[in-house]
């Protein structure tokens, strides 16, 4: 029995001393960054900007891979799978997102992957019809009040955040209203200048052809603070406290990847996101840096997946 449990003890030993070896001499090889959206999105700007600024903390090229695909599920089960202890994920909140949205999902985000920090985070815009004479959210709410399940709001795809925020937002103002999804933003402003759709939550951009003339509105930001670039652009939470959701982009290991590296690439991650002239360019984007330690990254996707969940129920949306 004595020999059996010091061969065990060894092997123990030899395990622990391994993964110290591994996590010393990470990286030792080019790391590889899964994109699951194409070239060119938010996401794969922000992957660039950071990737770069990391390669010389680490000492290795790190390249962008791109499998795109099912929403993105591509390239966020690719990673899930992943075993060659160098291959990362930029994800966005589809990974908080899908697993109450679709039946069958071909991983768990919470069990095989690892948060390691995000790099930003940001909200989506409210839009008004500029016909319905509402200058901000407690206008809106009002007038949906007044003519319960009369007023409608856009959506350019079902299941995505922007609709996922607009149900949280009736959830959270109490409103019955009908919802009109549409193929894509452009065809729903179109519709909103004449007034046959009232409102949507979308990015920052889309609508800036019809704001100067004020047929479409710009009334609210969804995050829990103002943007530094739009500093007199209110947030909904200052009408309805608390309200706070949007979109947010970082990195993910699979979960099969030692604490010891994750610790590494974490601090690579943060320091490179901390950074002035990184820190600026995502202001720029009309974003906030968002650097997290492992404990905030894990109870950041953990509090954001009970949210969606909320709201993928509440919208009764299902995805095969």
């Amino acid at each position: 029995m004595k020999k059996i449990a010091l061969s065990l003890a060894g092997v123990a030993l030899a395990a622990a001393f391994s993964t110290a070896t591994f996590a010393q001499d990470w990286p030792n090889k080019p790391i590889r960054v899964i994109s699951p959206v194409a070239t060119g999105s938010l996401p794969d700007v922000l992957a660039r900007i950071v990737n770069e600024k990391m390669q010389a903390a680490l000492g290795q090229p790190i390249v962008l891979d791109y499998r795109t695909g099912a929403g993105g599920n591509v390239g966020n089960d690719f990673v899930a799978k992943s075993t060659d202890g160098h291959t990362l994920l930029f994800g966005t909140p589809t990974l908080a997102i899908y697993p109450s949205l679709y039946k069958q999902l071909t991983y768990d985000p919470l069990k095989d992957l690892a948060p390691i920090s995000l790099v930003a985070s940001g909200p989506v815009v409210l839009y008004v019809s500029g016909k319905m004479g509402v200058n901000n959210v407690a206008d809106l709410i009002k007038a949906a009040k007044e003519k319960p399940g009369q007023l409608n709001f856009a959506s350019a795809g079902i299941g995505s955040v922007t609709h996922l925020t607009t149900v949280l937002f009736n959830l959270a103002a109490g409103l019955d209203v009908q919802h009109v999804p549409y193929k894509g933003i452009s065809f729903a402003l179109a519709d909103m200048v004449q007034g046959q759709v009232h409102y949507v939550f979308n990015a920052l951009g889309p609508a800036a052809a019809f704001l100067s003339s004020g047929e479409v509105k710009l009334i609210a930001v969804t995050s829990a603070r103002r943007l530094q670039e739009y500093p007199d652009l209110p947030t909904v939470g200052e009408t309805i406290p608390g309200f706070d959701a949007g979109g947010w982009y970082g990195y993910f290991a699979p979960s099969s990847m030692p604490q010891d590296v994750r610790q590494k690439l974490n601090k690579a991650i943060v320091d490179a996101v901390k950074s002035p002239e990184i820190q600026d360019r995502i202001l720029k984007m009309a974003l906030f840096p968002h650097p997290q330690s492992l404990d905030e990254a894990k109870k950041h996707l953990e509090t954001e997946t009970a949210k969606w969940t909320t709201a993928v129920k509440a919208s009764g949306t299902t995805a095969d």
